[in-house]
């Protein structure tokens, strides 16, 4: 897992803050929708990034378990006493 320091200085992160920022600086301008509009699309983008490479990690584990499992199903398993065919 990614340390906090790593999370926080990521370029998604980043993007999603200053979103915020934006956002709360129309909400105190007096633009109340278009600042509501950007803080909540802010954070869904950061969620569905973050969400995307959730997703490709847990697929490429995947793939490597079940690589790793089709390796040892491979195997010749050994006869009764302990020789293989």
């Amino acid at each position: 897992m990614k340390t906090l320091k790593q999370k926080l200085t990521s370029r998604k992160f980043l993007v999603a803050v200053a979103g915020i920022v934006s956002g709360v600086a129309l909400i105190v301008s007096g633009n109340v929708t278009e600042g509501v509009a950007a803080v909540i699309a802010s954070v869904i983008g950061y969620l569905v990034a973050e969400g995307y490479i959730d997703a490709a990690a847990v697929k490429a584990t995947t793939e490597r378990i079940d690589a790793t499992v089709d390796n040892t199903e491979e195997r010749e398993e050994p006869n009764s006493i302990g020789f293989t065919d």
